[in-house]
């Protein structure tokens, strides 16, 4: 009998009490009905069960309003308390750059931890069943998933409970036909365009009949034995935590920051990890250690095999990069967040030209007047050294770094442009651009190292005499 199929499974897994109060997710799907009939007839052996429902409408397909009738039809028979919420999935997914079926989910569970909340449920109930956890084993495998991928769909995860893992799918439906019960159909399950649906309808049937009529059964055992596992490498992971790591939530602060609802923060800074401790344990824990530094210095979620690996092989200096601001370095084998550190100047130097200017501890300037009727063929290179117009300039000059929003017209130039954008066109090294200074001339760009001078101090046929300036690199 079904009904005594899942008791058992609640009741050896230890679920919940017969005194728990449940908020059960329910689509109107077949799985979420049964799920619902099912804790009603448990609710006859154990009598102090307090059971609501939950129905999120994600107002994504056609059928969706009438599915929430339905959902509301249901708990009306029932006499259940029900809980409906709405959310613009599409408008989510595009403004956070995800796929439909993740903003989906991620708003769902958001609504249902919202109401298990304002309701006091002590679990929120789903009705995945033994053939989800199959058909998502199957996929992570494809994705080429490591022990904790293969834990699947969590028997129980936080608040969130999974009491149909222990029937396949045709089961549920017998259960259907027997009670007479009536469910709606989500017509994208039929779509043979989503993995997970080729999978269900065409992988799964075929593995049945022509490899192992128990693929199912076997597939979810080895997610429940995952689960096992990995809980016993997480306890051995988090206490060589405190001694591979240093810095905030590192072996100098033992208890581990928490984010929202106890969930990691999304990024420690200051957080190091030993590489070469790491070098000397089992890869295995090594691994879980790097996805774990991974996830709480940049904020991955789900760092990869190829990632984790990547970690591993640094040598001395080198370094890990994913996007523009998580960079990591090895630096003498400590893992780190590399942090690119500004030379800029903070404030400004009034340079008359008269002295040589020492600038970012790298350069040395130096400065003549050259009357024109005396200098034979001028020798231009915006790299080392200009040619002003004299007369035009206002001295002392203001020297300092770039600064947003800096622009001039350079010579060749019909109009002003940014500084930054004439900076990135000459191919000046990122770094370099930062360090650069400005010279201004009455509060005015007149010249940068490495771009022409300004148009309105050029030296001209008219001009009598020139300010030279050069630059020369320090030693060392």
């Amino acid at each position: 009998m079904i009904y005594q199929k899942f008791k058992r499974f609640v009741e050896a897994h230890r679920l919940f009490s017969p005194e728990s109060r449940l908020l059960v997710a329910v689509s109107g799907g077949q799985d979420s009905v049964a799920l619902v009939h099912l804790l009603l007839e448990l609710k006859r052996d154990w009598p102090g069960l307090d059971i609501a429902l939950a129905h999120f409408n994600h107002q994504l397909r056609a059928s969706a309003a009438a599915d929430e009738r339905f959902v509301r039809q249901l708990a009306s028979k029932l006499r259940l308390k029900l809980f409906v919420g709405r959310g613009r999935v599409r408008e989510f997914a595009r403004q956070h750059r995800l796929n439909l079926e993740e903003a989906g989910r991620l708003k769902r569970y958001e609504f249902l931890e919202k109401v298990a909340e304002k309701w006091g449920a002590e679990l929120v109930l789903t009705a995945h069943t033994m053939t989800d956890q199959a058909e998502t084993v199957l996929m992570r495998i494809f994705r080429c998933t490591g022990v904790e991928g293969l834990q699947a769909i969590r028997l129980r995860a936080g608040q969130v409970a999974r009491p149909l893992l222990g029937l396949k799918r045709e089961e549920v439906e017998q259960y259907l036909r027997e009670k007479g019960l009536k469910f709606r159909v989500d017509e994208t399950n039929l779509d043979t365009s989503i993995l997970r649906n080729r999978i269900r309808l065409e992988l799964i049937p075929q593995l049945e009949k022509e490899f192992d009529p128990e693929v199912v059964s076997h597939l979810a055992q080895l997610a429940l034995i995952a689960q096992d596992e990995n809980e016993a490498l997480d306890e051995l992971t988090e206490g060589m935590w405190a001694v591979v790591t240093r810095g905030c939530c590192g072996r100098h602060k033992h208890k581990e920051e928490k984010g929202e609802k106890g969930r990691h923060a999304p990024t420690s800074p200051g957080l190091e990890l030993d590489l070469r401790a790491l070098r000397e344990m089992p890869v295995a824990i090594a691994r879980r250690l790097v996805r774990k530094f991974l996830h709480l210095a940049l904020g991955l979620e789900s760092p990869s095999f190829e990632q984790t690996q990547a970690i591993l092989a640094l040598g001395e200096r080198q370094k890990f990069s994913w996007g523009k601001d998580k960079v990591l370095i090895n630096e003498g084998g400590w893992l780190k967040k590399f942090e690119k550190k500004s030379l800029a100047l903070k404030t400004s130097i009034r340079w008359s030209g008269k002295e040589s200017l020492l600038f970012a501890d790298r350069w040395e300037f130096k400065a003549k007047i050259l009357e024109t009727k005396k200098v034979g063929e001028l020798r231009y290179d915006d790299a080392s050294r200009c040619c002003l117009d004299a007369e035009k300039l206002e001295l002392p000059f203001e020297v300092r770094s770039r600064r947003p929003g800096d622009k001039y017209r350079p010579l060749g130039l019909r109009g002003e442009k940014k500084l930054k954008d004439l900076l990135r066109e000459k191919k000046i090294p990122q770094a370099e651009r930062d360090i650069l200074p400005v010279f201004l001339s009455g509060g005015r760009i007149a010249w940068v190292p490495g771009l022409p001078v300004a148009d309105e101090f050029k030296v001209t046929s008219a001009t009598r005499k020139i300010l030279l300036i050069e630059k020369s690199d320090l030693p060392g």
